[in-house]
Formats: C-alpha cells, structure tokens, sequence
C-alpha cells in the first residue's frame, strides 16, 4: 500500500537524521547547552534539511476544522495557544509529500468508517497509532520550542523567561535531561514499524458531539474528538494494558477529570 511506503520513508528519515535532530534540539533550546547565537538557519524535524522549510501545524487543520479562533491553554502557566499557530518547521517534501500523505490516509479510513456497524482493522489501528505518535513527537518539539511566558491566570517570573515550556513540569522534576529523554521517546515511537502490541492502549469511541475537543499530556496520553468523523481517540503513548476494556476504563477515569 502507498501508506506502508510513506510511513517507511518517513522512519527511514527520522531514524537516520535522528542525532542532528536531537543535536540542534540541544543547541538551540536547551538551557546552559543552546548557543547564544541564533543566525543558524531552523532544520526539519523529520529529515533535518534546511531546503524549502514550511510551517507544519502540529494539529493538522482538518482536525481543528481550520477555525483560527480555537485554542487550547497549557496546563503549566496557564498560556493560551491558537491550533492554527501551533507550528514546527518541517521541510516541503516531508511535509507536502509524507505526512500529507499520512493525513490523507486517515481522513479517508475515518470517512469510510461507520462505528454503528463497523470497525477499524488491524492494520489500520496500527496506523492511525503511527499518526496519534506523530502528533506526540511534534508536540514534543512544539513544548521544547515555547518559553515559559507570562499568561493572563499566572505571574511572571523573569529569570524563567528562556526555560522551554516542556522543562517546566513537576512530573519530570524540570530536568532538561528527562525533557529530551521524552523528546527522544517520541521520536524513538515514530521509527518502529510495528504498533501491534499498543493497539490495547487505543481507545476508540462513537461520538455525537458536534464540537472538536483536544486534550494532552506530554509522554502519557491525548484525547482527539473529531465531530466531523463522528470518532473520538485516547490512545496511552507509553501505557499498555492487557485488553482494550481497561485501557477504556483509565481512559474514561481522565476524562471523566477533564471533560
């Protein structure tokens, strides 16, 4: 299938450009490594290219509906973010040609997947994982990218003002070392091929809601509702579990908290 193809080049790049990747990750926004000087020219975070760079939305724009009024807020400081800002810098073929594709492939198996009379199948379970863990490495390089700024609901602190926003978590003791461990988990996910022994930590529900809900946290989970598929997602980016019915039950746990 092409989507086999696509997603193999898409391993293949990531996982040979995966140190220069990570060692400008380092240089530029990692405290006491990042360099001072800044004229260094941004690279792709897939191929590590500096040709043709574009703006690749970490959320992809059909999935926010492209509404450039919708946010979410960072549990962290409080900060609100436009999904149609959220950018990474991805190279034209990697973006237009492989992720593109990518996209392209799961609008089309959630178009044609009625859950009132159907499911997935295994192979495409497996790669809408490959997609969700796509979405997790971009955020993680997204979260590394933002500073901790000043947010309406929480004060400033300006010696805090260059610390990435991915560092300051109470759950990894704001250690930039387990910040780019994460960053190297995710990147790590997306080069595997296979996803068979995650499909336990997928959730898939029906939905009759009609508006488009997100929520994340870094290295542990995201929940995508996707009003237009009539399709919500959880999926455990580094939890598994026996059967799906107990990756449903923490999965409805938390949402049950956030919702």
């Amino acid at each position: 299938m092409d989507i086999d193809i696509k997603l193999k080049d898409l391993r293949i790049k990531l996982r040979q450009n995966s140190k220069e990747i990570m060692n400008d990750v380092l240089m530029r926004h990692v405290p006491k490594i990042s360099s001072k000087d800044k004229s260094k020219k941004e690279i792709c975070v897939f191929c590590a290219s500096q040709d043709n760079l574009t703006k690749e939305h970490v959320l992809p724009k059909w999935a926010f509906e492209n509404c450039t009024k919708k946010f979410f807020v960072t549990d962290i400081n409080g900060s609100e973010q436009t999904y149609n800002k959220t950018t990474i810098p991805v190279c034209a073929d990697c973006n237009n040609n492989l992720l593109s594709s990518v996209e392209s492939y799961i609008i089309s198996i959630f178009k044609d997947t009625d859950l009132s009379n159907s499911f997935f199948n295994n192979e495409q379970l497996q790669n809408i994982i490959h997609w969700l863990e796509i979405i997790e490495y971009k955020f993680q390089l997204l979260e590394i990218r933002r500073k901790f700024i000043k947010s309406k609901s929480s004060q400033y602190l300006e010696y805090l003002r260059d610390i990435p926003v991915s560092i300051m978590r109470a759950n990894i003791d704001y250690s930039p070392s387990k910040a780019v461990t994460e960053i190297r988990l995710a990147q790590k996910r997306v080069t595997q091929k296979s996803k068979a022994s995650n499909q336990n930590s997928l959730v898939i529900f029906k939905t009759k809601n009609e508006n488009f809900y997100f929520f994340h946290h870094l290295n542990d989970f995201i929940f995508l509702e996707l009003p237009k598929f009539g399709i919500a997602l959880f999926y455990f980016y580094s939890r598994k579990f026996e059967n799906v019915e107990d990756a449903k039950n923490k999965a409805m746990e938390i949402i049950n908290k956030v919702y």
